[in-house]
């Protein structure tokens, strides 16, 4: 009697890791060049599409290159923002499909504790066995309204020097919440002093809303 045996998608074809199957090809445009490359998963291709903005945001959070500055100046209005930074959220309406990356970027880049809530993965192309995880926040105790309660910081020796800070300072409105989450978490931790001779700190002393809450 003849026995088969199965191979695992781990094991079949080639696991060597290969440029095109970079998440950036998926993610930067939308066209059907990227259709010949990856194949018809419609709801993975374009900087709309939830696993995009997923992986732009820890991208970007993790390193600010040109792909994320060229992502950043997407002026399009026409697609819901999908990752758990905007969803649902007052703060991303109106914003454009860059201002919104911007936004989802800095929920990730400034995030010291997240309340309530715990972080699962999946691959960003289930398709492909190299395909890198993405990650995003699920509720403790399964509420769709409410994915965790987070808490924001910033390094005062660093944030200076911060391309993601200074596109928020440029226009604040992109990220009002979480300046305001940022203001608050350092001084209940007594560490909003050290902003003080910062771009940041200096934003806190001459903006009204933070001017009336004594500034720093």
């Amino acid at each position: 009697m003849n026995t088969y045996s199965y191979k695992d998608i781990s094991d079949f074809g080639s696991n060597a890791h290969s440029a095109v199957n970079n998440p950036l090809t998926y993610c930067l445009g939308n066209n059907m060049e990227q259709r010949f490359l990856h194949g018809g998963h419609a709801d993975i291709y374009g900087q709309h599409s939830r696993p995009c903005q997923l992986f732009l945001s820890q991208y970007c959070a993790d390193k600010w290159d040109g792909f994320c500055e060229l992502a950043s100046r997407n002026q399009s209005t026409h697609y819901p923002e999908q990752s758990e930074g905007c969803t649902g959220l007052v703060a991303c309406n109106g914003l454009t499909t860059g201002e919104a990356l911007i936004y989802n970027t800095a929920t990730r880049k400034y995030l010291i504790k997240m309340h309530n809530a715990h972080k699962k993965y999946e691959p960003f192309d289930p398709t492909v066995p190299t395909s890198p995880m993405i990650s995003y926040w699920v509720s403790d105790n399964c509420s769709y309204s409410q994915k965790g309660v987070p808490e924001y910081a910033v390094d005062p020796k660093k944030i200076d020097d911060d391309i993601v800070m200074d596109k928020i300072l440029t226009k604040p409105i992109i990220a009002m919440n979480i300046l305001i989450n940022i203001y608050n978490t350092m001084k209940r931790h007594g560490t909003l002093n050290s902003l003080k001779e910062t771009k940041l700190g200096h934003f806190y002393n001459f903006h009204p809303y933070f001017k009336a809450k004594g500034g720093v």
